[in-house]
């Protein structure tokens, strides 16, 4: 199969990243954007609303302002020569020749004598609640507990007669130490452990009495407090945002 030669861009700023820090700070200056990673804010979104979330937002808007060059699904960037060589999953090669590159996320970025030290990472935990879900309106247990922050009860996006949102699921705000991301102490059924312990504690039942079970739906992670470790020479092109 004949391979096409690699598109050549020439733009003066360039921001690499994925999280809402990236893309809030290339839509106030004007930057292109390149999202170099498939992961994403948590959102959590009911029925078939319209998306309502700062980052899909200035997504949109960054494309419709012809800021996005690259499609997503980027594999791989690295510095070659004068240019920033992207190669997206389905192997199209773009090269960017660009001023200034600022980079919010390293993700997938070959080559940089630079690398993320995670100190620890944002988690959230969705639970269905399986019986007892009809809770009335949406509320929030804050927690002191070392593990959970908060054990939110929103509408819940399973139930089609679910239209006056009486009916709750749960998405637990957790933030664990990168080192502990994978012990069991900081698992989802610790966490769903911990989440039937406060509710027998705060005496929460539907709004017929009946007790409330839950089930672990997905756990979404997302890097936290982090710190960029420079052990080389960076090109001067390069801005880090750390």
């Amino acid at each position: 199969m004949m391979e096409l030669p690699p598109l050549k861009l020439c733009l003066n700023n360039v921001v690499v990243g994925w999280r809402e820090e990236a893309i809030a700070f290339a839509w106030e200056h004007g930057y292109h954007l390149i999202v170099n990673s498939d992961h994403r804010p948590f959102h959590y979104q009911v029925g078939h609303q319209e998306v309502k979330s700062e980052w899909f937002d200035n997504i949109y808007s960054l494309g419709m302002s012809g800021l996005l060059p690259v499609p997503f699904d980027v594999a791989t960037l690295a510095l070659e020569g004068p240019y920033l060589k992207v190669v997206t999953q389905g192997n199209t090669k773009v090269l960017v020749e660009a001023k200034s590159i600022h980079i919010f996320d390293m993700d997938n970025f070959n080559g940089l004598e630079a690398e993320e030290v995670i100190a620890d990472h944002k988690v959230y935990d969705m639970f269905d609640i399986t019986q007892g879900s009809r809770l009335g309106a949406d509320f929030t247990l804050l927690s002191r507990d070392t593990l959970i922050q908060s054990i939110k009860f929103v509408t819940s996006n399973r139930i089609d007669r679910n239209t006056d949102g009486d009916f709750k699921d749960i998405v637990v705000r957790s933030i664990i130490p990168d080192a502990d991301l994978k012990s069991f102490d900081f698992s989802e059924t610790v966490v769903r452990i911990l989440v039937e312990r406060k509710l027998k504690e705060h005496n929460i039942t539907s709004t017929n009495g009946a007790p409330i079970k839950v089930n672990h739906s997905y756990r979404h992670i997302t890097k936290n407090k982090f710190y960029v470790d420079v052990v080389g020479t960076l090109d001067p092109r390069i801005v880090l945002h750390g």
